[in-house]
């Protein structure tokens, strides 16, 4: 079957540098805003790993920015009566003990203050356990990534699916995602210049090329889900949800292995009507890294000014992750597309060759995953 246990992202023994992306990572969703606008997202699940962001943010005249809001106090509490202290590890990010797991059959609520004296918090989430993984398995589709047109072939695919079986005694919601670990060799492109002592340095040339320099050491890229992935089970009730497609992995290498891992959280009503309004308007305009066409108020409200609108969702999810490794060698003569997106441009002028650091951050890690073949 395939299918390996995953315990917790990294152990989270490093949890301060990991809060970036969390043991159930936000999603970072570029609203369409012509104001100034506090967007929360975070989720508490039964697993460790618990971070909340939060931002201010405005789009407007093709004019984007997200700018972290630091200095906030936060904390979470749940229904029995303990508070959750949250500790900000990164501008904006904040972060449950390391320790701290929601349980469940309880409700966990957010609230915070920003340095300006505004109080918020969420609505009250039931956090609802998560069936396990029945079981997981792949298809091999020779013409799987179509360009943005849907007309040109960009690369093979390794189609994952799972199968799962619903619960029969309560109505349940599903959300779907996906991490996928490929190993990198390319950790600094010099965009006109190369790198001298760490940094790039411009080169004094008309058409002066883009130089790509290998890492100093064993890296890997992480590539996330751009699409939103829900299920009621109003028509499954009680029955087996059988071929449900998690992703469609694309061959970064011809033979080289992946590791793709699955999370599938059990999201409560509110929760599911959020995710569902927000794939609805990504429908309109492509995937989550798009701009939905408006922003969407979710579960965090202003105490004392209604009138304040808060964008995102807090909410508390039963979780369960498992690790998956994609062979691609089984398969011959797949269509190949690479991580840069073109083929690297080495600069081979001196020798040694300069190398750059895998540094930690939400798409790329030194540290080996677990389960790595």
């Amino acid at each position: 079957m395939n299918i390996r246990p995953k315990t917790t992202f990294f152990n989270c023994l490093l949890l301060t540098l990991s809060a970036f992306y969390g043991c159930v990572e936000p999603y970072d969703i570029t609203y369409s805003l012509n104001a100034n606008v506090l967007s929360v997202e975070g989720f508490v699940s039964d697993q460790a790993g618990t971070t909340v962001s939060i931002n201010i943010a405005r789009n407007s005249n093709n004019s984007y920015y997200s700018e972290p809001l630091k200095k906030c106090v936060a904390e979470i509490r749940a229904s029995d009566g303990s508070t959750i202290q949250l500790q900000e590890v990164a501008d904006g990010i904040y972060a449950a003990p390391a320790n701290f797991k929601g349980k469940i059959g309880q409700t966990y609520q957010l609230a915070f203050k920003t340095p300006d004296g505004k109080t918020y918090e969420s609505s009250k989430e039931l956090l609802s356990t998560s069936p396990e993984i029945k079981k997981i398995y792949q298809q091999f589709d020779q013409n799987g990534l179509l360009d943005n047109l849907g007309k040109n072939v960009v690369s093979s695919t390794v189609d994952v699916y799972l199968d799962v079986d619903d619960p029969k005694e309560t109505q349940n919601y599903y959300l779907w995602r996906w991490k996928l670990y490929e190993e990198q060799s390319i950790c600094i492109t010099c965009t006109g210049g190369r790198l001298v002592n760490g940094q790039c340095v411009k080169i004094n040339s008309r058409n002066p090329p883009d130089y790509d320099y290998q890492c100093d050491k064993q890296c890997w890229e992480l590539i996330y889900n751009s699409t939103i992935n829900i299920l009621d089970d109003k028509f499954v009730n009680g029955r087996s949800i059988t071929g449900r497609l998690i992703g469609k992995i694309p061959f970064y290498s011809p033979s080289q292995g992946c590791l793709l891992e699955i999370e599938q959280l059990a999201l409560s009503p509110q929760a599911y009507q959020y995710f569902q309004l927000l794939s609805s308007q990504a429908q309109n305009t492509g995937t989550l890294t798009d701009t939905p066409p408006a922003a969407i108020i979710g579960n965090i409200r202003n105490v004392a000014d209604s009138q304040d609108k808060v964008v995102g969702f807090f909410g508390a999810a039963g979780t369960r992750k498992v690790q998956y490794w994609i062979n691609r060698a089984l398969y011959p003569n797949p269509l190949v597309k690479t991580l840069l997106g073109r083929a690297p441009n080495y600069e081979i002028t001196s020798f040694p060759p300069s190398a750059y650091p895998c540094v930690l951050s939400r798409t790329r890690t030194p540290i080996r995953p677990e389960g790595w073949q």
